[in-house]
Parts: structure tokens; C-alpha cells; sequence
């Protein structure tokens, strides 16, 4: 078996990362170690940059939009109106999209197929594949991998291990007098370094959730908090993220191979919102790029690194922040820092961070007082 490109992991990146070489006339195999394309369901929140990373998709996906962010920390409260609404989404339904447009393309999938590791003794190594209980072995100019946190092709070349951070939701009907129209965030830091959400789906129903930090039981912490609004879960949806670092390696060359990584197996993740959807597919469309264009992955990449290095700062001074320091926060959002929130989403904040301490000087001080406690 041999092709230009094979990817392992039916991912959205990498399901992603292959229909958009198999457009380019590439030839590209897909190989999933489940037995079926299956995913379990989850409900996520995006921001409007998915139509700029993913303009082909489908609004039957979009399941619920979203108008409004409210943010709380105790008694302070701060509404931001969005000028392009966030949008609710099914992972589930998002992966299937992608593989029948990844199929229709040209890519060719293959289940119950997994990844053995490399067979290096020729100038450029072989993939050694175990499909449907046989070995395979496989050529490929270019390894893309995208199987998740737990990527198998990660542990066979680098010996790192990503640092992953859990996220459990609880799926309810909505209160009563819930406006539909907005999503709600709540900060304690004594619970979580984090936050807990609520996030509207469509016919009435929402998800509320949290990401908590490593080795609090955070099925406690959600149960706790559900009573304390009066939610009732119908059933729940877990998971875990990859968290964003410099330290994370996106590429290497062994022989004539190139092995790139992609989405969760890449750390291609907001460590602010642990948000990697959009991330995930840039990063796809990224390695993608550099293959069909003959270019690096790194400057393919660039500017969403950056993006993503923003994040990784900001997470590191939020996780100094109090109770107390959130409530600061939110009262130092003034109209004018409203208006940047509004107008410039959560996977586009680069270009417009800095300007926050001209709009509010309060960020000042507060900032500065997080920089000692993080740097000093």
C-alpha cells in the first residue's frame, strides 16, 4: 500500500487535513482505530471564525446561535453582546460532515486500523498498520498525525507526553426564564483555575459544565454547582483537552519521512477556553498547505501559533487570579473594552490585546500584580 499521504486519526483536523489534499489531487489514505466512525456526542461552543477556517460548512450543523456572553464572579457581572454570534455545535455531527466530505473527495478510509509504528530500515520508513487483525505495511512520503491526546504516533517518535486537563458537561433542560439568546460563564477560583458554563442548545435544552484542574473530582465539583442553581442533569458528556506550550513538538523528518502533527495530538488548543475546534482545523488546514505547496508547516502555521501563544500568557496570569482579582475584572469592563470583545472573537484576540490597557487603565495594576505573581 502506498500513498503520498496517511494520516492516522479520523479527527476533525485530520479528516479535515485530508479532504482538503485529496482536493489537491493528492493521493491520501485515512486509518482509524475504531471499528466505525462513530463519535460519541458532545455539544460544543465555536466562535464565528469557523466560517473563515471552514467555509464549506453546513448551516444544517449549526444547531443554535448565540448573541450574548455573560460573565460572572460572585455578585460582578458583565454582559458582552456579540457583533457575530457564537455558534453551538454537535462533535459528533461535525466529524460526520467531514468524513463524507473527506470521502467524497477522493480519501481513502480505513476502520479498525491501528497504527503498529515505524519500520526504519530503509532511507524512507515504512508505517507498519494492523487492519481489521493483519499487519499492513504502508508507504508514504507524509505522516500526519491526528489521533488525539493519547496519539500513538506521538509515543512512537517523541517521548513527551502532553499535559491534558479534564472537561465534563451535564446535559439540561434550561430554566424557565433562561434567555435563549446568551451563554453564561461563572469564575471561582477556589473551585477551579478555570470556570463553569452554560452553554443554550437548540428546542430548550443546554449544557452546563466545567474544566477543572488536575485531581479535584470534578463530577463533585459539577454536582455541587448544579445544585446550587437548581440544574438537573439528564445525562453527562466528558472529555479531556490538550493543553497549548512552547515545549510541544508539530514536526520532525525521519529519513524521507515528514511526520506532522495535528489538532489535540499537536497541543493546537486555547489553554484560555480549552477551546480547539477552530484551532485544530487551522492547524489541519496548515499542515495541509505545506504539502501541497511545498512549504514549511511551521510558517504555514505561524500566525496561529501566535494566536495560541497569546493564550498560553494569558492562561498563565489568569491562573493566579483570585476570586476577588475576577471580580476586578469584570467591573473594569468598560463600554469601550466591551465594544473590542464584541467586535474581535476569542480565536482572533492578537491583533487587539494590547489595546485593552489604553481602553481601561485598570488592567494596569492588575496586570502587573499577576505578572510578579507568575514571573517572580
Amino acid at each position: 500500500m502506498k500513498y503520498e499521504a496517511v494520516i492516522i486519526g479520523a479527527s476533525t483536523s485530520g479528516l479535515f487535513a485530508a479532504g482538503l489534499l485529496a482536493e489537491q489531487g493528492i493521493q491520501v489514505a485515512l486509518f482509524e482505530k475504531a471499528k466505525e466512525i462513530d463519535p460519541a456526542p458532545r455539544t460544543y461552543i465555536i466562535t464565528s471564525s469557523i466560517y473563515r477556517v471552514l467555509p464549506n460548512l453546513n448551516e444544517d450543523l449549526i444547531r443554535h446561535k448565540l448573541h450574548s456572553i455573560v460573565i460572572q464572579a460572585e455578585a460582578q457581572v458583565a454582559e458582552i453582546p456579540l457583533t457575530s454570534p457564537d455558534v453551538v455545535v454537535d462533535r459528533r455531527e461535525l466529524i460526520m460532515f467531514l468524513y463524507n466530505w473527506a470521502q467524497e473527495a477522493g480519501v481513502e478510509i480505513f476502520t479498525n486500523s491501528q497504527y503498529m509504528g515505524l519500520d526504519s530500515s530503509l532511507p524512507s520508513p515504512n508505517l507498519r498498520m494492523n487492519i481489521n487483525g493483519e499487519e499492513n505495511i504502508i508507504q508514504c512520503e507524509y505522516l500526519i498525525g491526528a489521533d488525539g491526546i493519547d496519539s500513538d504516533v506521538r509515543k512512537n517518535i517523541f517521548d513527551q507526553k502532553l499535559q491534558t486537563v479534564p472537561l465534563l458537561q451535564a446535559e439540561i433542560d434550561l430554566p424557565a426564564d433562561w434567555d435563549d439568546d446568551l451563554t453564561k460563564v461563572w469564575f471561582d477560583a477556589e473551585d477551579t483555575s478555570y470556570f463553569y458554563w452554560l452553554i443554550p442548545d437548540k428546542n430548550r435544552k443546554g449544557v452546563v459544565g466545567l474544566i477543572s484542574d488536575p485531581g479535584k473530582d470534578i463530577k463533585k465539583q459539577l454536582n455541587e454547582f448544579m445544585e446550587r442553581y437548581n440544574y438537573s442533569p439528564v445525562k453527562f458528556q466528558a472529555g479531556r483537552a490538550t493543553l497549548h506550550s512552547h515545549s510541544i513538538e508539530i514536526e520532525t523528518s525521519i529519513g524521507d519521512l515528514k511526520v506532522l502533527f495535528v489538532g489535540d495530538a499537536a497541543g493546537q488548543v486555547k489553554v484560555t477556553t480549552v477551546g480547539g475546534t477552530v484551532t485544530g482545523l487551522a492547524g489541519g488546514k496548515a499542515a495541509a498547505q505545506s504539502i501541497y505547496k511545498g512549504s514549511s508547516y511551521r510558517k504555514e502555521l505561524k500566525e496561529g501559533r501566535r494566536e495560541l501563544d497569546l493564550h498560553l500568557f494569558i492562561r498563565k496570569l489568569l491562573g493566579q487570579m483570585s476570586t476577588d482579582d475576577y471580580q476586578k475584572l469584570i467591573k473594569y469592563i468598560s463600554p469601550p473594552v466591551q465594544s473590542l470583545l464584541s467586535n474581535h472573537d476569542r480565536d482572533r484576540m492578537r491583533a487587539h490585546f494590547w489595546k485593552l490597557p489604553f481602553l481601561q487603565p485598570g488592567f494596569i495594576p492588575l496586570g502587573l500584580k499577576l505578572l510578579l505573581k507568575t514571573f517572580v
